[in-house]
């Protein structure tokens, strides 16, 4: 091997060049020299010239003649030399040059001391004043300039030195430097050397190491071009169209598939703009934006959605875009994957098709079943034999087993689409959980299983109650099932440290192993214990849970131990205090009846038609009896609420020239006082109520509904499309007694029976032909329906604009199979609490008459 050394000679030569470097700054720089030499010869040019003045002065003196001068122009020549001297050596330092401006300035002084005092003995002698000249010529010869002089070059020629010694050690402080630098210099190009011959060996290696490489670059190469090919032909054969596109979101390359989807080919697509390409201008307000900014996400992120795409030929067909940024440096790229979602579509156009005929088709028959065979063992029909009452029994409990079957299908379906919606309040977690164990307490009783609750503190959360009770419901039920008789079955809830709330439901049962835990939350599945499939139940019941709980932003877990019993645990967020909902706003729209309310309190007033409006009343006020008496000239109102106590005059001798009169003989009046005896011995047929404050708002609302109402018996309108369904509402309704019912089974009828008569209740089903319930809801609002009591009994799931949009007055909204006959009984009666109480009254009197 060849080895690369520097020659000696390069190595003498950078030493010599260094070498003379260092005498350079040993012989130093001549410049210094010469500018101490001009000005040592300036500072003595000007002791020269102040001695000649001082001796011209004597020769003055003596009368000899002057060989210089000693006149004023003398002494301003002298200044000016002085002044030159100012322009110091470059070698001076600021130190030194500030001690040679002091000595010029007091050289300056000196010069005009002895200008002065020439001054004043020639004055002394134009006078013949010998004596006071002689004085002062004597005080001008001991304080002479040329003095002042002679100690500026001495203190210049101290200060010259001085620069010469830092000088000197300069220069020696720059040849150790140079020394040092040539060794420097030397080691560096010794190393240099041992460098260069190390570089040879290390080429020669290399060489051969990069022969080695070539080798296998050319068989990777090959591997790569082979790996190409197959990834162009996985394109190829991709049943996605994938596209390239560029930073402005031009299309560079697509494949075989693309091709097919859009119809075109790559010489038609390639440099054409992908969104004005692939997507229709009929795409709703907002999508092509969409889409837009989906360009712009982040490298290695990626955005799927779904979107409308169109052909070259015009056809539109339904796709799901994923768009990708694709990482690496170079120009921004995106890749777009479109794949044709049609059959997907018509797929789930079946499936809600299937769903739709479920809720409505199945449910509303079931419904009808599990009614009349309610009725039926309710003893509706008279009283069966033990054996058909069993059938009964059986026939009612496997059809409400259907129907739990069929709402837990739909449950999981609605969750899996997203539909699932939360009416989301604030909770108090003891009242939820004193709800769930009363709803279980029938079961436990027959199970002979104890329930309790264990609540620390007054934990609050925010979530929807009806499905936090089902979820409850479920595993405090599932924990009876599996409890021995003379057990425990405890729900606890207590706040965390974590700002949560944890719910746990424990019992005593069996426990569950490690490999059935893994099961529990999954479809249709039941621990395959012996004991377990006794139990009953769907399999689902856990999953739907579970899916409840994830959306309140927690998760079930469990904690088991066989034969010690289980718990299943779930933690929520906490409400805190500042976020509490504020309660929505209720809409003034204009309303069935128009009440007149006379009173002079501004606070009543505000109650009252906060009130009213809110139940849909159309709200007059008047200050004064005779604003109110002006209102009634101007029309006459459904009814009239005065206070007693009003500014211009006797409310109750108002009110009786009101009975008086032909024209307001039969208007409704309430009558607020103050006092309950203010009434006694006026009668009752000067008004339909007499109320003391503060105001009991739920007994004001009924006598206005009294008072606004036909006399008779309670009236409910029933629509529903399936008859059936209403022959079984219609026999619960009419068991209630004092109710008469009236029956629509479309749309129009249910418009036509209300403006005819009237009811005091709807119960009104969604699906309906000619008008639906939503068109039937919005005719009513139109006239004096606007606060009719509704109960919305459908099959069909509501979101929350749909209930909004299906509110009359109080308006219950109730899911058939959902709800049971108790529970749509027990709304009725509320709604017609007070009209089913005063005939239940009007009996008894008529009884104890």
């Amino acid at each position: 091997m060849k080895k690369t050394r520097l020659s000696r000679r390069s190595v003498v030569l950078a030493a010599g060049a260094l070498l003379l470097l260092c005498g350079l700054f040993i012989v130093g720089r001549p410049w210094a020299v010469s500018e101490h030499d001009r000005y040592r010869t300036a500072l003595r040019q000007l002791r020269v010239a102040s001695a000649e003045l001082e001796l011209d002065v004597l020769r003055a003196r003596q009368g000899l003649p002057e060989v210089h001068g000693s006149g004023a122009s003398d002494f301003a020549a002298l200044r000016a030399r002085s002044e030159a001297l100012r322009d110091f050596p470059s070698f001076l330092n600021d130190e030194d040059r500030q001690t040679l401006t002091a000595t010029l300035d007091a050289y300056q002084r000196a010069l005009t001391e002895a200008e002065g005092l020439l001054a004043r003995s020639r004055d002394a002698d134009a006078r013949g004043e010998r004596r006071e000249a002689n004085a002062a010529l004597q005080a001008l010869l001991e304080r002479t300039a040329s003095a002042q002089a002679e100690r500026l070059i001495t203190t210049y020629l101290q200060l010259y030195e001085r620069a010469q010694g830092r000088n000197e050690r300069s220069r020696v402080v720059f040849f150790l430097v140079s020394l040092m630098l040539c060794g420097y210099v030397v080691v560096v190009l010794v190393r240099l050397s041992r460098a260069s011959t190390e570089l040879a060996e290390f080429s020669e290696g290399l060489e051969q190491r990069v022969e080695e490489r070539t080798a296998a670059l050319s068989t990777a190469n090959a591997e790569l071009s082979a790996s190409e090919a197959r990834k162009a032909a996985i394109l190829d054969a991709s049943a996605d169209g994938i596209l390239l596109l560029d930073g402005e979101g031009r299309l560079l390359e697509l494949n075989p598939s693309a091709e097919r989807a859009l119809r075109l080919t790559s010489g038609q697509g390639v440099g054409k703009d992908f969104l004005a390409l692939a997507l229709p201008a009929s795409l709703p307000a907002g999508e092509r934006e969409r889409v837009a900014a989906a360009l712009e996400a982040p490298p290695g992120g990626s955005v799927r959605l779904e979107s409308q795409c169109q052909r070259v030929d015009g056809t539109v067909f339904p796709a799901e875009l994923t768009l990708a940024r694709v990482p690496g440096d170079g120009p921004s790229r995106f890749t777009v994957f479109v794949r044709d979602i049609a059959e997907r579509k018509a797929v789930e156009r079946m499936k809600n098709e299937f769903i739709s005929t479920v809720s409505h088709e199945l449910r509303t028959p079931l419904t009808s079943i599990r009614g009349s065979l309610g009725l039926l063992e309710g003893g509706i029909m008279g009283e069966l034999p033990a054996q058909a009452l069993d059938m009964v029994r059986i026939a009612r409990t496997n059809t409400e087993r259907l129907i739990r079957l069929i709402n837990d299908i739909l449950d999981l379906e609605k969750m899996e689409a997203g539909k699932l919606e939360l009416k989301l309040v604030p909770l108090e977690c003891s009242e939820v959980a004193e709800a769930t164990l009363s709803g279980v307490q029938g079961m436990a009783d027959g199970a002979g299983v104890t329930l309790r609750s264990e609540v620390e503190g007054a934990p609050r959360i925010r979530g929807d109650r009806d499905r936090l009770i089902q979820v409850l419901t479920n595993l405090v039920s599932n924990a009876v099932k599996f409890s021995p008789r003379g057990s425990a079955v405890v729900v606890r809830v207590k706040d965390e440290d974590s700002g949560r709330v944890r719910f746990s439901v424990v019992d005593q049962g069996p426990g569950i192993s490690p490999e059935q835990r893994s099961r529990l939350f999954g479809r249709f599945q039941q621990l395959d214990a012996s004991d377990s499939r006794s139990k009953g139940g769907t399999g689902l019941g856990l999953a739907i849970s579970q899916a409840i709980v994830e959306q309140h932003g927690g998760r079930i877990e469990v904690e088991s131990e066989e034969g010690k019993g289980s718990t299943f645990t779930f933690a929520l967020d906490a409400l805190k205090p500042e976020v509490q909902a504020a309660p929505a706003s209720v809409p003034r729209d204009e309303s069935r009846y128009n009440v007149l309310v006379a009173t002079a309190d501004t606070e009543l007033s505000t109650l009252l038609r906060g009130l009213l409006s809110n139940e849909g009343y159309r709200v007059v006020r008047a200050a004064s009896l005779s604003e109110a008496a002006k209102a009634l000239e101007e029309g006459l109102p459904d009814a009239l609420v005065v206070d007693t106590q009003m500014p211009d005059g006797q409310a109750l001798e108002w009110v009786r020239n009101l009975r008086e009169q032909p024209r307001t003989r039969e208007l409704p009046v309430l009558v607020l006082s103050g006092r309950s005896s203010e009434g006694e011995g006026v009668g009752m047929p000067m008004w339909v109520d007499w109320m003391t404050k503060p105001l009991e708002e739920t007994r004001l609302l009924k006598a206005l509904r009294y008072a606004m109402r036909q006399p008779g018996q309670a009236r409910v309108l029933v629509v529903d499309d399936d008859a059936a369904t209403r022959r079984v509402l219609c026999a619960q309704l009419e068991r209630l007694g004092g109710v008469q019912v009236f029956e629509a089974a479309d749309g129009e009828s249910a418009v036509a029976l209300a403006r005819e008569t009237t009811p005091d209740l709807i119960v009104l089903d969604v699906g309906l032909p000619r008008l639906d319930g939503f068109e039937v809801v919005d005719i009513l609002r139109q006239g004096k329906g606007r606060a009719t009591p509704l109960i919305v009994f459908t099959g069909r799931e509501l979101s929350r604009t749909d209930q909004r949009q299906l509110t009359l007055g109080i308006t219950r909204h109730l899911t058939k199979a959902r709800s049971s006959e108790d529970e749509l009984v027990s709304s009725v009666r509320e709604l017609l609490n007070g009209l089913l109480a005063r005939r239940e009254s009007v009996s008894a009197a008529a009884r104890k008459v």
